[in-house]
């Protein structure tokens, strides 16, 4: 597992959700890095201000329940740091309403207690990405 971590992967083989919720958490840490609100531009990517807050209650989820600081890469990088990977595989459970996936992505990661949390705002965010 940690071998398969360490070898960059590439956002072209991400679904398309998969592929939002990266981006989503990259444009946000570019926001939060130049002190500005990105749910105006989220919300003109999804054409959705309801979308946009929930993209965004789940990058606010993942700062109060990830262990240690999300690392996401440049908006143009096309490789996944393993923080973008993990959050592509809850992507995926979520999306299938797979909760044992979900919790078996996270195990021994983010403590248990955190994960009912982080599945509901990662179900929300999914289900509203168009």
């Amino acid at each position: 597992m940690i071998a398969a971590l360490r070898r960059p992967q590439d956002v072209r083989g991400l679904s398309l959700k998969g592929l939002h919720l990266i981006m989503a958490m990259r444009v946000c840490a570019m926001f939060e890095a130049s002190g500005r609100d990105p749910v105006p531009d989220l919300a003109q990517r999804y054409r959705s201000v309801e979308a946009a807050c929930a993209v965004h209650g789940l990058v606010q989820t993942i700062k109060q329940v990830w262990p240690e600081p999300f690392m996401v890469n440049r908006p143009c990088c096309l490789a996944i740091t393993p923080d973008e990977a993990t959050l592509a595989n809850l992507g995926r459970a979520a999306v299938s309403a797979h909760r044992d996936l979900f919790s078996a992505a996270i195990a021994g990661f983010v403590r248990a207690d955190r994960h009912e949390a982080l599945y509901n705002a990662t179900i929300h965010a999914v289900a509203l990405i168009p």
